[in-house]
């Protein structure tokens, strides 16, 4: 009996649990530049006319992988396969971002009220992770620069 009532104690928990929305962030946290309007700021006033960076695309999709990628005059100038050298494959070059469109993804999905979570470089300000959507349901594309430096 008292296995049976402990048993029915623990069910009920799980079941009360179990349905509970999950919190989600919405708003981006920033690690170093303050907040999201704040990093952009930073990274708009020292923004290079061209620089390189690699990319990574994590998501349930088909642009995933990981990127060198050069940008002069705000638009991609080159982009290659890090892993290869080789040039990255043009129906996947579409999908990648500069710091400036990947800001755009990311005020965008704030303002629609989709979850956004980003970091950003303490000094220049441009997001070295963010996930745009969640990952966790196949909605989302997580973004990561690492290496961007002035060209």
């Amino acid at each position: 009996m008292r296995y049976t009532t402990l048993l029915a104690a623990l069910l009920t928990l799980s079941a009360a649990t179990a349905c509970a929305p999950a919190t989600v962030p919405s708003a981006p946290p920033a690690a170093g530049a303050g907040s999201a309007a704040a990093a952009q700021r930073t990274w708009e006033a020292g923004r290079p006319a061209a620089y390189a960076y690699n990319l990574e695309i994590s998501c349930f999709c088909i642009h995933r992988g990981q990127y060198a990628v050069e940008v002069r005059n705000g638009q991609i100038a080159s982009a290659r396969d890090a892993t290869t050298g080789q040039p990255a494959q043009a129906d996947r070059v579409q999908w990648l971002v500069t710091v400036d469109q990947l800001f755009t993804r990311i005020n965008e999905a704030s303002q629609a009220g989709r979850p956004v979570r980003a970091e950003y470089h303490p000094q220049l300000g441009y997001p070295v992770e963010a996930e745009v959507g969640l990952l966790a349901d196949d909605s989302g594309t997580l973004y990561r620069i690492t290496n961007l430096r002035a060209l």
